[in-house]
């Protein structure tokens, strides 16, 4: 994603006011492999998550707590156990939906979660 990268980075700092305020978390399995294809963004604050599911999602929970100044998000390790949670009860969702878990889109997936997630709150 290093295409993409670049492109907000440069619509954040020559864009109008809007794309000035936006901010973002950059987040890479292994620490300072983004130097093997990117070389110009070392002064940014690039989390790495071990290409572990975990530490992935306690670095965005933590992220968006401080970008968003949010009061009351459950702690890292209460998500991780909800998606975990989740995560063992989709077999059984799909199947009520008729669908296999290997087959679903990103919309067929949005839906289970929001179904999932209305009743587990």
């Amino acid at each position: 994603m290093p295409l993409e990268l670049g492109l907000f980075l440069g619509c954040r700092r020559f864009g109008g006011e809007r794309q000035r305020s936006k901010v973002w978390l950059i987040l890479d399995r292994e620490p300072y492999r983004y130097r093997q294809f990117i070389s110009d963004i070392s002064g940014q604050d690039i989390h790495s998550h071990g290409n572990e599911y975990p530490k992935a999602i306690i670095e965005v929970r933590n992220w968006l707590a401080s970008a968003s100044k949010r009061k009351g998000l459950p702690g890292g390790a209460e998500i991780v156990d909800r998606y975990e949670r989740f995560l063992r009860e989709l077999p059984v969702l799909c199947k009520s939906f008729r669908r296999q878990p290997e087959e679903l889109t990103f919309g067929d997936l949005s839906e289970m979660i929001d179904g999932w997630f209305q009743v587990n709150r």
